[in-house]
């Protein structure tokens, strides 16, 4: 077997996973054309050669993205691979190709086919997003929260919802979406607020939302006066240097949550760190909320996000309080 025979081997799984998405027809509700979506995801261990790498669609572009420092002639197999079959595919919509290196904490991009897209809109759920693929390690979008999401334009339905650790605001578009009466988003990075202003402007949503740049840990008094809420979402990094570590900082805001819930409140509590395992992360919840929460369901996976190890998955946990 010469080195292209056994590269196109190795790969086999990825390259599957995306002939279906280039391929797949036009009803198919799965994962629609022009929409985000996960096409590989590596990082869930089933195929232990690829556990570094996970693939994405922002439609137009695809983005590749290693966990583990890359050889160049792995990345050139890659790209070779990659794009003779997005060639080759019957609808060929796909404009460039990006990726990403992610190897402690040095975060590389690469252009390996079009142009720099910089900042350009997506779409998830009909509700669009800006992204960038080049300029920093984050996009703008977690597409494995998208049952989340979804979840949240389910529920929202005239409910004053509260979204901390909001990010670039993707539950505060659920939300609305969903017919939410008032929306207040909080994260202390003023960057990605200003993004997120801008998402609700691209869908027009711009009234009865609220963008505080504050430190949340400092701030239940300003919440306080906001509420109270009939829907929570916490969906917190598992790391942010200075102010918040999961293991240590999440029970603060547990405890004080009945402060600012109505009766009968939902709660979507989520956690992205492989080291939490999901029984600690509720006997952490059932210990500092206290029996007055009471757990619902876990979220399923978004699409493709298939895990080897469920438990060390993202864990987006709904619960309810009862005042």
């Amino acid at each position: 077997m010469n080195d292209s025979e056994e590269n196109k081997t190795k790969y086999a799984p990825l390259l599957d996973a995306l002939n279906k998405v280039l391929n797949k027809s036009d009803n198919d509700e799965f994962s629609k054309s022009n929409e985000l979506c996960r096409i590989f995801h590596g990082r869930g261990h089933v195929y232990n050669a690829l556990s570094h790498l996970n693939l994405d669609l922002y439609p137009p572009y695809l983005f590749l993205v290693s966990y583990t420092e890359i050889e160049v002639q792995e990345l050139k197999s890659l790209n070779e691979l990659i794009w003779k079959q997005v060639e080759q595919s019957e609808k060929n919509e796909i404009k460039g190709f990006i990726f990403q290196q992610r190897a402690g904490r040095e975060t590389q991009s690469k252009i390996l086919q079009g142009d720099d897209p910089k900042s350009f809109e997506i779409q998830e759920l009909g509700l669009k997003y800006q992204v960038q693929l080049t300029s920093s390690q984050n996009t703008g979008i977690f597409p494995d929260m998208k049952t989340g999401r979804e979840w949240v334009k389910s529920q929202a339905n005239k409910a004053q919802v509260l979204n901390l650790f909001s990010y670039t605001c993707g539950f505060s578009l659920a939300a609305m979406a969903g017919g939410a009466k008032q929306v207040i988003n909080m994260d202390m990075n003023k960057g990605v607020l200003r993004t997120g202003k801008i998402n609700h402007a691209l869908n027009g949503f711009e009234r009865d939302v609220g963008f505080y740049p504050h430190d949340i840990l400092k701030s239940f008094g300003k919440l306080k006066k906001l509420g109270p809420y009939d829907l929570v979402i916490i969906d917190p990094p598992s790391f942010q240097k200075g102010s918040f570590i999961l293991t240590k900082d999440y029970q603060k805001i547990l405890r004080r949550l009945p402060e600012i819930l109505t009766p009968g409140a939902q709660l979507l509590l989520c956690a992205n760190s492989p080291e939490l395992r999901l029984q600690a992360f509720k006997n952490l919840i059932a210990e500092h909320a206290g029996p007055q929460f009471k757990f619902i369901e876990r979220l399923t996976p978004a699409p493709n996000f298939v895990e080897l190890d469920d438990d060390r998955s993202l864990k987006a946990l709904v619960y309810q309080f009862n005042a």
